[in-house]
């Protein structure tokens, strides 16, 4: 519709305004049209804020900040280093080896001889001899004889005497008087030096040299004192 002309307050409707109202409208249309064909407007979400991460509250306005603790290795001692024990792979400690334990001498188990050392009384029994005596004992067989000079024949004994055992074969002989290594024997029934000499391990010179009044070895008699010298003084 035409207005007036020169009426105030009023504008003519151009054909451009026109044709920019229309572009305006398709192009606004074409626009929504297009947004619907592709699933509408999507807002970007607000991104989650991150998690509380545990530390220490900031410190109040004008207070000094809190030092960080942090930790820190023992104090050193001072002293000798410490030596490495055993190893954990070593074995158990052995105890250390013994020696065999010595058996016990066979002789503490008799009766002492009275008023002598080193003498042990043993009384025979039935089956015994002078050897296995000897050797149940561990006394040498010469050693024996020695101690029992009443033996006219070694080789005979009877059950219930008693036998003389002991380490040492002057163990029952007196010793001689201001004389050093030297022991008295009294001779017996059948006795000759060069048993005697036997018995007690030594030689018929060593017997003379101690008994010069001995003019003739093969004259000894029974009951006849004679000095012995202890090979081992």
């Amino acid at each position: 519709m035409a207005t007036t002309p020169g009426a105030p307050g009023h504008r003519t409707l151009t054909p451009a305004i026109v044709g920019a109202a229309g572009f305006v409208i398709v192009c606004a249309f074409v626009s929504v049209a297009f947004v619907a064909a592709r699933g509408g407007l999507e807002l970007p979400l607000a991104s989650p804020s991150p998690a509380p991460v545990a530390g220490a509250s900031p410190a109040p306005s004008g207070a000094p900040p809190s030092p960080s603790v942090h930790p820190t290795a023992p104090p050193a001692t001072t002293g000798p280093p410490a030596t490495a024990g055993p190893s954990a792979s070593a074995g158990p400690t052995q105890p250390p080896t013994r020696g065999p334990t010595p058996t016990p001498d066979p002789l503490a188990t008799l009766p002492a001889c009275p008023d002598e050392l080193d003498c042990h009384v043993y009384t025979v029994r039935r089956g015994d001899t002078l050897g296995r005596i000897a050797d149940r004992y561990r006394v040498p067989y010469q050693v024996v004889v020695a101690l029992n000079p009443e033996l006219i024949d070694p080789s005979v004994i009877v059950i219930g005497q008693p036998i003389y055992l002991g380490r040492d074969p002057f163990a029952r002989l007196e010793p001689c008087p201001n004389r050093d290594g030297c022991y008295r024997y009294v001779v017996r029934p059948g006795d000759r030096l060069s048993t005697i000499a036997g018995r007690f391990g030594l030689t018929v010179v060593a017997i003379l040299e101690l008994n010069p009044a001995i003019d003739d070895p093969n004259t000894i008699y029974s009951g006849q004192v004679i000095r012995l010298p202890d090979p081992t003084p």
